[in-house]
């Protein structure tokens, strides 16, 4: 498609490189009074035009997060690690990947997935901590959920992320009661998480999230931080492990990975 518009226009590029300098001039100042010659050529071909930019806009995005990537590598970010929050993983871990999330958003549920797989294949090496980049008034409400649950137990905060990831469709068509219907079907003390919701450092734990996202130039979700380095978007797993490769050789060791031992077996 896209070579199919690229040859429409050579004629029009040969006649100008071809003609003599006079004639070159006298094509160039017919396609300035009349445009619409390249873009009745162009209008032909919308479908292709349009991958084209698409295309271009792609690999723009790409090379721009990697020149970021690769500059983090070098000075790494450095997010607040509050051991007081939940953390999934070992505390002893020599990884932490700290994510930026919101839990409507479909493609954090499938980044959530991701990171779910990449954990359990360094399961001594590796925690994760979940923070808060909400967009609307109802994922906010499941973000400080989220956040009064762990103050009852971390392992219940997280039971609740690994829910209402799984069941987005259902708490959008409910809104905030399914949201408190599925901690309390999780086991929360409904008692203490009345009492947890209300307390402000809750709330501003999760502005101060989002704060600290949008200080490191993130502006979408999920966006996750590997030891410093970020993986933008919901990344296939490969480019976590590559990730991980490379801080982990700075840090002079590579981190096990389980589940790589197993397949050698």
């Amino acid at each position: 498609m896209l070579l199919r518009t690229i040859l429409a226009l050579l004629p029009l590029v040969a006649l100008v490189a071809c003609a003599p300098a006079s004639s070159g001039n006298g094509v160039k100042d017919a396609l300035k009074e009349h445009p619409d010659i390249v873009l009745d050529a162009l209008g032909e071909r919308k479908a292709e035009l349009f991958a084209l930019v698409m295309q271009g806009q792609q690999s723009y995005q790409d090379s721009q997060r990697q020149a970021k990537q690769e500059a983090e590598f070098k000075t790494p970010l450095a997010p607040v690690i509050d051991p007081a929050r939940a953390l999934r993983g070992p505390a002893d871990a020599t990884v932490t990947v700290v994510v930026y999330s919101d839990f409507l958003c479909p493609y954090c549920a499938k980044g959530a997935l991701t990171l779910k797989d990449f954990a359990a294949r360094h399961p001594d090496s590796v925690r994760v901590l979940f923070k808060h980049y909400a967009t609307d008034e109802l994922a906010k409400q499941a973000a400080l959920v989220y956040e009064a649950l762990a103050v009852q137990d971390p392992k219940l905060a997280f039971a609740f992320h690994d829910a209402i990831f799984a069941a987005q469709a259902e708490i959008e068509q409910g809104g905030e009661p399914m949201v408190y219907a599925l901690a309390v079907k999780l086991g929360a003390n409904v008692g203490q998480l009345k009492r947890d919701l209300k307390k402000p450092e809750l709330a501003k734990r999760i502005d101060d999230d989002t704060a600290e996202a949008r200080s490191f130039g993130f502006d979408a979700t999920p966006t996750f931080v590997i030891n410093g380095v970020s993986v933008r978007g919901a990344a296939p797993l490969d480019e976590f492990e590559d990730v991980l490769r490379r801080v982990s050789r700075s840090g002079g060791q590579e981190a096990p990975c389980a589940a790589c031992d197993k397949k050698k077996q």
